[in-house]
């Protein structure tokens, strides 16, 4: 039998089948070899596929990697993902976007033809109709949003390994097998959307509960448009800037901003609706929720007011992560939670739409990294990787492993601590861990991250200039 040490070192992605709670038992030598055949197997293989790939390798000067840090200079800054001018979104010029994206990806995007595309909902669906991507956009707070390249593919597998972290995390086989086992879903949110979190909850909503008649969603039938979270962030800025007016804006975008508005405005009612059939559907069933810690505090805090606690059933699982999101709330929120859900068994992620893969936290309160994900942490000013022993805080850096349609190198906007290379985790899990304090460079710069990029900073200008050259089709 291969051990899966072995398996992750031949291919990655057999992690997807893997029994979860085994990927923190390597050795610092097992995880090392994993880390680094991973790199060298991603490298070889995408440079001759991916033209920005191999344009910033040359720029390094950069034709094997024969040290974990050697990937380090091949990173991409988050940026790379919104490296397209804002006036194609303005413009409506779907056409060039196209060719911007297909640098992104070695999924051929030749056959698309979004010359008539205008609206970033419809070139978003137009992609997923001719091709095997399925877009994720981000919410651009300047209104420029990013776009990852994900394959249908790439989206089941990431949503597998979520549940086989539920099923394993503790022990083998001691939570929950979803895949197998179906459970009611509950979210209050969206049914539909592109972003990260929607496209994961199409597949969980299959997956995991067995169809949409198994599931409750706060707006069931809507989707959440990439239109209006772009409207929002430019809106946002252009009001920084005292030039709101100065947008150019299509009617038809004005009115889906005010179709967005009116649901918003609604969000009380439609609550309302949602925890009382949420209440009918599934009180003192085993479910699984899905929200973020302030989402579930509102829901909680509106409940309890009303005398109602122990609404789920004591098996139910809750799956949580980014945060407060910049909310402020009180020092016993997570209490409030549980004694209203009725059950305290969670699973808290630390992620970001540009992985595929989450790190789980653990009971000490560690973020710990699946070895399908290579860490760095640089030095901020220099860009440098700091050692891989001890503990060390800043700019976090990433290369998953596990996408191989397009580079999963990435230099984050979070400042991290980083620790567990040389000694496992409180909890007895070996391989590295980020402590929980992470931050956000943009907010200890007052809005701006100046991204400062190992080896020469220019051969990374030069990679971005690639990607704008696909802009003029």
């Amino acid at each position: 039998m291969t051990s899966l040490s072995a398996q992750l070192r031949a291919d990655p992605t057999s992690f997807v089948e893997a029994p979860y709670d085994q990927a923190f038992n390597f050795s610092r030598e097992e995880l090392d070899e994993i880390h680094l055949q991973g790199l060298q197997k991603r490298f070889n293989e995408l440079r001759p596929r991916l033209a920005v790939l191999d344009a910033l390798a040359k720029e390094q000067g950069i034709e094997h990697i024969n040290h974990v840090d050697d990937a380090v200079p091949l990173l991409f800054p988050h940026t790379v993902y919104k490296s397209y001018p804002l006036s194609l979104l303005e413009r409506s010029r779907f056409d060039r976007l196209t060719h911007w994206l297909a640098g992104m990806t070695t999924t051929d995007l030749s056959g698309v033809d979004a010359s008539g595309v205008q609206t970033i909902d419809d070139w978003i669906a137009l992609i997923e109709k001719t091709t095997e991507i399925q877009l994720l956009h981000t919410s651009g707070t300047t209104g420029k949003l990013s776009f990852i390249p994900r394959t249908r593919r790439q989206w089941d597998d990431t949503v597998r390994i979520t549940a086989n972290s539920l099923r394993d995390w503790h022990g083998a086989g001691a939570g929950p097998d979803v895949l197998k086992n179906h459970m009611p879903l509950v979210i209050p949110a969206y049914r539909y959307g592109a972003s990260s979190s929607h496209r994961g909850v199409d597949r969980m909503v299959r997956m995991y509960a067995g169809g949409d008649d198994n599931a409750l969603f706060l707006y069931p039938g809507a989707y959440y448009s990439a239109d209006v979270a772009s409207l929002a962030g430019r809106l946002k800025a252009a009001e920084a800037r005292g030039e709101q007016g100065k947008l150019q804006l299509s009617p038809a975008l004005l009115a889906r901003r005010e179709e967005f508005a009116v649901r918003e405005g609604d969000r009380p009612e439609q609550m309302r609706r949602f925890f009382e059939s949420a209440v009918e559907r599934y009180a003192g069933k085993d479910v699984i929720l899905f929200a973020v810690w302030p989402i579930l505090f509102e829901w909680a805090e509106a409940g309890l007011a009303r005398g109602l606690s122990k609404v789920f059933g004591p098996n139910s699982v809750l799956i949580t992560g980014g945060g407060s999101k910049g909310r402020v709330l009180p020092d016993n929120y997570r209490q409030q939670i549980f004694d209203f859900i009725g059950f305290s068994r969670y699973y808290e992620y630390y992620s970001m739409s540009e992985i595929m893969a989450g790190c789980p936290r653990c009971d000490e309160g560690n973020f710990h990294i699946p070895p399908t994900m290579v860490p760095y942490v640089l030095d901020p000013e220099t860009g440098e990787p700091m050692p891989r022993s001890g503990t060390h805080t800043g700019r976090f850096g990433l290369m998953d492993l596990l996408p191989d349609s397009y580079w999963g190198g990435l230099i984050t906007g979070d400042e991290v601590t980083l620790s567990g290379w040389d000694e496992p985790c409180a909890c007895g899990r070996h391989g590295p861990y980020l402590h929980s304090t992470i931050g956000r460079f943009s907010e200890k710069q007052g809005g701006d991250d100046k991204i400062n990029c190992a080896g020469a900073p220019e051969a990374h200008d030069k990679a971005i200039d690639y990607l704008l050259q696909q802009t003029q089709g």
